[in-house]
């Protein structure tokens, strides 16, 4: 059995235009913000070179990579398991609800067999997937995050039933939401857990993922011509909602904070989103993003640079995949 440790920093913030830098290069939770200057100096430009090409093939790529490797640090640690095809699908992580609409894992294995070509057997697939999301911001106009590297890849498999436990369902209010990022215990403020909310500006959301609001309309604040909009879109019951998708925003392609303005109009279309400006521990921090850009490209940034060292795994511990959706043993 292995062991998996975390440690608390202080992130001390250059900024520089729309750049968020984690100043210093010392050890932050067994990662190093210079673990491949030596190994594979190449491999950050490999990687935004690679997310910049498929951004452009599918605008869709950056909000699926960041939704990916959220949903991967939640359940049992950034360690890409959610790459992981061992177990027939209803029973691994994938198998979850909560990870229903999860897209794009096979660029990572993609992105993985460029590194190699480089630097074979060096880079994991859990760093390549942050680096990944950490591009898919910026790709998107956010900010630019420089964050530590030298994690390992799980070398177990982990079930529905894990993902289940530890990612919150769909109809999960702000408080439980809020409940599920503090139980990563990596040291987030409450600014630091709105804003990665704010990953919702980009991207969409299936109509199935919504149908709990038609049931109990009225404990939701919402937009009435917003609500019959949605049940025109995605009716009660249909088949179809498992298909169809809204916007979460009016920007999905924009890393900006849309989603909070939505939010406050009662335009948010997640019950997380639309709760974040009823609930008077967090209505005060949406407008704080809203008309200070830099100040919510700071706190993102602090929070993805935190959220990415949620219960690592470093040194001996784990394996570098050769492949990520395989276990090396199998």
């Amino acid at each position: 059995m292995y062991t998996r440790t975390i440690s608390t920093v202080v992130l001390i913030f250059l900024i520089s235009g729309f750049n968020y830098q984690v100043k210093g290069d010392d050890d932050y939770a067994g990662l190093s913000f210079g673990f491949y200057n030596k190994t594979c100096p190449q491999l950050e430009k490999i990687v935004e070179d690679a997310i910049s090409s498929m951004s452009k093939q599918d605008p869709r790529t950056p909000a699926a990579l960041l939704r990916l490797l959220f949903n991967d640090c939640k359940v049992m640690g950034c360690d890409a398991s959610i790459l992981l095809d061992v177990y027939e699908r209803s029973k691994s992580e994938m198998g979850s609800f909560s990870n229903f609409g999860i897209k794009k894992r096979e660029l990572i294995g993609q992105i993985k067999s460029m590194v190699d070509k480089i630097c074979p057997n060096q880079v994991s697939c859990a760093d390549i997937l942050v680096l990944a999301a950490r591009e898919a911001v910026a790709v998107s106009q956010g900010p630019k995050i420089r964050v530590p590297l030298g994690r390992r890849d799980s070398s177990v498999a982990y079930t529905n039933y894990d993902a289940d436990f530890n990612l919150p369902p769909a109809d999960t209010f702000i408080r439980k939401s809020l409940g599920f990022l503090e139980n990563l215990n990596v040291g987030l403020t409450i600014e630091e857990q709105i804003a990665l909310l704010g990953a919702h500006t980009l991207g969409t959301s299936h109509c199935a993922t919504i149908q709990y609001r038609f049931d109990a309309p009225w404990i939701i604040n919402t937009d009435k011509e917003f609500y019959e909009k949605l049940q025109k879109i995605c009716p009660k019951g249909a088949a179809s909602n498992f298909n169809t998708s809204l916007s979460n925003d009016r920007t999905p392609y924009v890393f900006d904070a849309d989603i909070y303005v939505e939010s406050l109009r009662g335009r948010g279309l997640l019950v997380t989103d639309v709760d974040l400006s009823d609930d008077a521990l967090t209505a005060e921090i949406a407008p704080k993003f809203i008309f200070d850009k830099d100040y919510f490209f700071k706190t993102f940034s602090s929070a993805f640079v935190k959220l990415s060292t949620a219960d690592v795994l470093t040194g001996n511990d784990g394996e570098i995949r050769r492949q990520c959706d395989k276990l090396n043993g199998v």
